[in-house]
């Protein structure tokens, strides 16, 4: 790594990095033990459909650019404060890269098969062991904010920016200072972190083992354009599941 604690640009690229973490690992642990989520947006059920409507887009917006902002335009100002990269070199280290784009598609809906597998065996095993997997979803979460439109805006952008981060930006430089496989452990476990709920770890957990499997594709790959295939997919394919049980 080109950083130097000497540089003010050095320092605050890495102010924008903390201000990253803050937001999306550790706020999500404060929350995972702090007071249950609010009950306001069940009150604003009552109020007229124009004003709710109002309501979601102001959220999902406020949502979207935290997203780009923290998790694509904080990268990239590293890359360039820390780095002096030119946007060609902030695509390579973040594995963007166009050639190979169309294999990289099938191994991401590949890695999507994958991942659901795991996750309905891991989900069949601590059933068995008798875990309560009921509110094992973060989805209602989500639920509670948005209607079924924008949400799915939501969970079809949000992957890109995650995926920028945590397997182009952070897989990359954890690589560079502690190894492939530790970096690859590394990001999963922030990845799981980041998807905290109120009191409920299992979330985490899952995507945490989803976060392992996506680091293992862009290392294989080489390219990030797999991962974030696999992980758009797998969040519609969740989605689809939760609205057809709750549904039935």
């Amino acid at each position: 790594m080109d950083f130097n604690i000497k540089k003010p640009t050095h320092i605050l690229a890495l102010l924008l990095v903390a201000v990253t973490f803050l937001v999306f690992i550790v706020l999500p642990v404060l929350s995972y033990f702090g007071m249950p989520p609010s009950t306001q947006t069940d009150q604003i059920g009552g109020v007229s459909n124009s004003f709710r409507i109002l309501f979601e887009i102001i959220v999902l917006f406020i949502q979207l650019a935290f997203v780009v902002v923290l998790f694509i335009v904080v990268p990239l100002l590293w890359y360039r404060l820390v780095n002096r990269f030119n946007l060609k070199q902030m695509r390579s280290h973040l594995k963007l890269r166009t050639r190979g784009i169309d294999e990289a598609f099938l191994w991401g809906m590949l890695t999507m098969i994958f991942a659901f597998a795991i996750i309905i065996a891991i989900g069949a095993v601590t059933t068995y062991l008798g875990f309560d997997l009921t509110d094992s979803s973060n989805i209602p979460e989500l639920e509670s904010y948005f209607s079924l439109p924008l949400m799915l805006v939501l969970i079809a952008f949000q992957p890109i920016g995650e995926e920028i981060f945590f397997r182009g930006f952070l897989l990359e430089k954890f690589n560079s200072l502690v190894g492939k496989e530790a970096a690859i452990i590394v990001t999963a476990l922030l990845f799981g972190i980041a998807h905290l709920s109120f009191g409920n770890v299992y979330p985490a957990i899952m995507t945490a083992v989803v976060g392992l499997l996506l680091a293992f594709l862009v290392i294989k790959t080489k390219n990030l354009y797999s991962a974030i295939t696999a992980h758009i997919l797998f969040n519609l394919v969740s989605f689809s599941f939760y609205m057809l049980g709750k549904s039935i």
